[in-house]
């Protein structure tokens, strides 16, 4: 018996639905970031996928005998970091600090994608009904859809991941079936590629922020329409990936509403950030408004790199573009 099987129930421990509801009162009320929600919902994909550059999943090393036994061993030699009495949360540890061929990915922190969709509120807000029609490019394991569709807001998310998007439309009915949403709120999702335009989306949406995929530095994915499948080299996925997001999403806005891009440079020949920015750069009704810190403290980025490997290291910078025009 695999160590997954062994410990599933700890690992990807479910809430009761009392918890779950006072989890999602605590957010709400400004007080929680969701953690038992989203990890209930959402824990089991994250684990499938491959982190920064790694060769494994999460899902995978736990099941591979030698290869749990030997991080077990790692964890024994290092008391001073693996601090836990519970075996499992030094696993856990292990597998968001410790090496880097088994790696999990992170979750984008809630009350943060919360206040990045409602920084311009009052500039992009044209509903009657006090509510944004929100985008997300690429939707991410349910943080930025709850922040949205909790704040009383509507949601429009797209992702190729089938399985996430089950457990998306799964999370989503479990607020709307406890009385978090209302009838008159929208959350819809596309289960394709961002590259590929919605026409229903065409000049409705208000606010646009997402954190795309880092090119292939991290794995989300087997789908045959994730990006970085179809288009396996940097440049060819920026041709055909960002390029046409960064339009898309250009069609979908109003005129006044914002697009905001959480990405940053990795090296000198995968610059994501400055990417990104010469593409809304190129298209004359977008109008650069700012970039700005992930703590929403605004500290301004060049198109340089800050040091000689190109990285802007421990900043996460979001860059911010306005329509001005059809």
């Amino acid at each position: 018996m695999s160590y997954l099987e062994q410990h599933y129930n700890e690992i990807f421990k479910k809430y009761s639905d009392e918890e779950l509801i006072k989890d999602i009162f605590s957010y709400v009320n400004g007080g929680g970031n969701l953690n038992k929600t989203l990890s209930h919902f959402f824990k089991e994909c994250i684990y499938q996928c491959c982190g920064k550059k790694s060769n494994i999943s999460p899902m995978e090393f736990l099941q591979n005998e030698e290869m749990v036994d030997n991080a077990l061993k790692y964890i024994e030699s290092k008391p001073k970091f693996f601090t836990s009495t519970n075996e499992v949360s030094n696993i856990e540890s292990y597998l968001r600090n410790s090496v880097s061929w088994v790696r999990k990915v992170a979750n984008f922190p809630c009350k943060e994608a919360r206040s990045i969709y409602f920084r311009y509120f009052e500039n992009a807000l044209t509903d009657k009904n006090n509510k944004l029609n929100c985008l997300d490019t690429s939707c991410g394991f349910g943080s930025r859809m709850s922040s949205v569709i909790l704040s009383g807001h509507n949601y429009f998310g797209i992702d190729p991941n089938v399985k996430l998007q089950n457990k998306l439309f799964e999370c989503a009915k479990f607020y709307y079936d406890n009385g978090f949403i209302d009838n008159n709120q929208i959350c819809n999702l596309y289960t394709q590629g961002s590259e590929i335009l919605i026409e229903e989306l065409v000049g409705i949406i208000d606010v646009a922020f997402t954190s795309p995929p880092y090119f292939n530095l991290e794995k989300y994915s087997d789908d045959e329409c994730a990006s970085t499948i179809n288009y396996n080299n940097y440049d060819l996925w920026v041709n055909n990936f960002v390029i046409p997001t960064v339009y898309n999403t250009y069609k979908y806005l109003k005129v006044g509403g914002y697009a905001m891009i959480n990405i940053k440079n990795l090296n000198k020949k995968e610059p994501l950030y400055d990417s990104y920015f010469n593409a809304f750069s190129s298209i004359d009704g977008f109008e650069y408004v700012e970039t700005f810190d992930l703590n929403i403290t605004k500290k301004q980025y060049g198109l340089q790199f800050n040091n000689e490997k190109g990285e802007i290291k421990n900043q996460e910078p979001i860059m911010c573009f306005r329509k001005v025009k059809k």
